[in-house]
């Protein structure tokens, strides 16, 4: 999810006010690891936490939770152009919050929020990942959730559900040169996680996220980089998560997949990852069908082996770079590979999100598809 979710997914809260203010809107050049960040210290009173399941109402839980200590709206896609070349995208825009209520003060610069956006283009005809990051305050509409309708921005970097009716959103940003327009159409009915939306990361109570998602979305717009403006269409997906919580003790990171398959059905399935490499039990997914019936998927359900890895040259990580994944109970075995090996995020965090096509076979009929994968932790 989440370099946060790592981003999603997404499972993010985060050190204490101090720390956050300072590495969110302070100009350090070191970057910081994800797990360690959300493994340390623990927010201040008066936050809600996620305790058990409760009712979603839409499209309401599209906005903001300010009760809460983090939250991140979260979309990747695949998508190909008219003249044949062909990107990744995500856009994914954070809310960190230093206190539960609002700031008591005449000075707009004094707020109880801040925003993190990344940003990112793979270019897999050229080979050239291009990611930014944008840090933000709602000072003077800088940054900020509105409510009527949804719409999350970072000055002109944005989400906002355009028709709700029919469930389209605009999303817009630009940078360097480097831009993303597009209008993304929800094609699935929008999926809660884990149990009715109560998304646990480990036993403790409280140490979960409220989570749901759109497992596909028909994009449609523009992609702009060096090579030129390109008309774009594809396939998307859109996580929305919040929490107050972060990773237990002994919890070194995540891999988390979103994939989606030729014959319509779309997989999401994270492993949290404890210090010796060991899948934690209350890692989760779900299987989607094309029409709408979803399963619910555990560590015993699915089977992932790790085939390969890439070292980056940037940060010296190691990651898994290819993968054999089975499911059994639903005929599917199927290798999941990058589009393109440097997709690695090394700027305030480091962390591994790309773009990954699949092959295989569901039930011994060929089948393939396109997701995206997010590793957290190997740094």
């Amino acid at each position: 999810m989440n370099n946060l979710n790592a981003l999603g997914t997404l499972l993010i809260t985060f050190l204490s006010i101090v720390a956050i203010a300072v590495k969110l809107l302070s100009a350090a050049d070191n970057s910081w690891s994800v797990a360690g960040f959300l493994s340390e210290g623990a927010p201040p009173l008066g936050f809600e936490y996620a305790i058990e399941p409760r009712p979603f109402e839409f499209p309401k839980d599209h906005s903001s939770h300010p009760k809460f200590r983090s939250e991140w709206w979260y979309f990747t896609g695949n998508v190909n152009s008219e003249t044949g070349s062909s990107f990744g995208f995500q856009l994914t825009l954070f809310r960190f919050a230093f206190r539960p209520q609002a700031t008591k003060s005449n000075s707009p610069w004094r707020r109880s929020n801040v925003y993190l956006g990344h940003f990112a283009i793979s270019d897999f005809t050229s080979g050239v990942f291009h990611n930014f990051e944008r840090q933000g305050r709602p000072a003077l509409g800088l940054a900020g959730v509105r409510d009527k309708p949804p719409r999350i921005w970072i000055r002109d970097w944005s989400i906002e559900l355009i028709e709700a009716e029919m469930g389209i959103w605009q999303l817009k940003a630009q940078e360097a040169g480097v831009v993303l327009d597009v209008k993304a159409n929800s094609r699935r009915p929008i999926t809660v996680q884990g149990d009715q939306g109560l998304s646990k990361k480990s036993e403790a109570p409280g140490n979960a996220s409220f989570y749901y998602s759109i497992p596909r979305l028909a994009i449609a717009g523009s992609i702009t980089t060096p090579t030129g403006n390109h008309q774009v269409y594809g396939n998307a997906w859109f996580d929305h998560e919040w929490s107050t919580s972060a990773l237990a003790d002994g919890q070194l990171g995540w891999d988390w997949f979103s994939l989606q398959l030729s014959d319509g059905r779309d997989i999401m399935f994270y492993q949290i990852r404890d210090r010796a490499g060991r899948t934690e039990a209350v890692s989760h997914g779900m299987l989607l069908t094309k029409q709408g019936v979803q399963t619910a998927l555990r560590p015993e359900h699915v089977q992932i082996t790790v085939t390969q890895y890439w070292q980056s040259p940037t940060s010296n990580a190691r990651y898994p770079a290819a993968w054999q994944i089975r499911i059994p109970t639903h005929g599917i075995s199927i290798r999941v590979l990058p589009r393109m090996s440097e997709q690695e995020w090394n700027q305030s965090f480091v962390y591994w999100e790309g773009a990954v096509v699949v092959t295989g076979e569901s039930a011994t009929e060929p089948i393939s598809g396109t997701g995206y994968v997010e590793l957290v932790g190997y740094n």
